[in-house]
């Protein structure tokens, strides 16, 4: 992960957003003081969606029915098992 000062990716913050869509590689901004809990990370966008979307599905259990599922040795799967209104 490349690491920018607050200065320098104001500089180059064009490029920096067209480096991160491009190598999806996310970039930190660390202040000045070098304290890394006061750093800043840019992602972008798609990054960003597929995080939250993954947040919100083991928020709310729905990982948790796929990992049963991939574990689940029995060699069959019966969609009427599944409450499709609550995916």
């Amino acid at each position: 992960m490349e690491n920018y000062t607050p200065t320098n990716a104001r500089k180059h913050f064009y490029q920096i957003i067209k480096n991160i869509n491009e190598q999806k590689k996310p970039v930190t901004v660390i202040p000045a003081n070098g304290n890394e809990d006061d750093a800043a990370v840019i992602i972008s966008k798609k990054d960003w969606d597929s995080i939250a979307e993954t947040l919100y599905l083991e928020g709310n259990g729905t990982l948790d029915k796929v990992r049963k599922r991939i574990d689940d040795d029995s060699g069959y799967t019966s969609t009427d098992d599944i409450d499709w209104d609550k995916l």
